[in-house]
């Protein structure tokens, strides 16, 4: 008896030790997968991190009435929604046009090149700019007087500079890129009625320009400027005729306005340390109406 129950002793002090090699074993695997588990954990982004709060929506504020054809009102740092009328609504652009017109100007011609005002851009309707005939300016003087005192003479030189053909194939190719599935240019200034687009087409364009061409909304907050051409010594005084550009949290954008489209209006202004845009198309009274609008979102949401 004695030895079976020294074998039965040796038997269960044997299986003690497996049964603590095992668990020990097991337990030396876990830090690792523990381990494995943190480190998948903290390399999830903290998504809050540099995030402004979400405004909140007071539902007891009715929508505003809109008189314009579309109206959009978007911060364009969390692309956050605030208003949107007609959005989709194709209508005429007028001098809006000129925002793609400087685009195609930065990236596809460049600002140092030398231009001529030929007779033929003389023709063009609007004697904006103080261009005269025969004169050569930079690339980059004429667009700052196509973009501040709207000057379609000023488009015109740069369209006549790449050649019309040439220029409405990278105009529209632009677009296209962009996102402006709905745009339509048969110009490079908007006098031809027939250039048409849509609020949120536009709303993409001042998107791009701020990331992409952000000097062309510098360009647009100057009040004046004195250009001079290369081939003489006149030299002139630009005037920035939009009365946005004298206004503190006006941060760029352009206006528009012909007999087919109204007033028109695409600028970014300052909002509680946002960049909100607003797009504004077929008004009678634009700058009421972006007063009207802000004045509305400030109600109508808590930030």
């Amino acid at each position: 008896m004695k030895w079976q129950v020294i074998l039965l002793v040796f038997l269960i002090l044997v299986s003690a030790v497996f049964v603590a090699f095992r668990f020990s074993s097991g337990q030396s695997a876990n830090p690792a997968d523990v381990s494995v588990s943190s480190t998948i954990k903290t390399s999830v982004p903290d998504l809050s991190t540099g995030v402004s709060k979400v405004p909140e929506r007071d539902w007891s504020v009715l929508d505003p009435a809109v008189p314009s054809q579309a109206a959009v009102v978007q911060s364009l740092d969390d692309n956050f929604p605030f208003f949107k009328y007609n959005s989709y609504k194709m209508w005429p652009l007028a001098s809006l046009t000129k925002l793609l017109t400087a685009v195609v100007t930065i990236e596809d011609i460049g600002l140092d090149k030398k231009v001529t005002v030929t007779p033929d851009v003389m023709k063009t309707e609007g004697e904006a700019g103080d261009l005269q005939a025969e004169e050569i300016y930079t690339s980059g003087d004429l667009l700052k007087i196509m973009l501040m005192m709207s000057s379609n003479r000023a488009a015109a030189a740069l369209e006549d500079y790449m050649g019309p053909d040439q220029f409405l194939k990278v105009a529209m190719d632009k677009a296209r890129a962009i996102g402006m599935t709905q745009t339509v240019i048969y110009d490079s200034s908007g006098l031809n009625d027939s250039n048409e687009g849509t609020a949120s087409d536009i709303l993409l364009l001042l998107n791009y320009i701020l990331e992409r061409d952000p000097e062309i909304f510098n360009y647009t907050r100057l009040t004046n400027l004195v250009v001079q051409p290369v081939n003489s010594e006149r030299s002139h005084t630009v005037i920035n005729i939009d009365p946005l550009s004298v206004r503190p949290d006006f941060l760029g954008g352009k206006t528009g306005t012909s007999d087919a489209a109204g007033q028109n209006l695409a600028a970014i202004l300052s909002l509680n340390n946002r960049r909100v845009a607003v797009v504004i198309l077929g008004s009678s009274d634009r700058f009421k109406e972006v007063d009207d609008l802000f004045v509305w979102v400030k109600k109508a949401y808590a930030f």
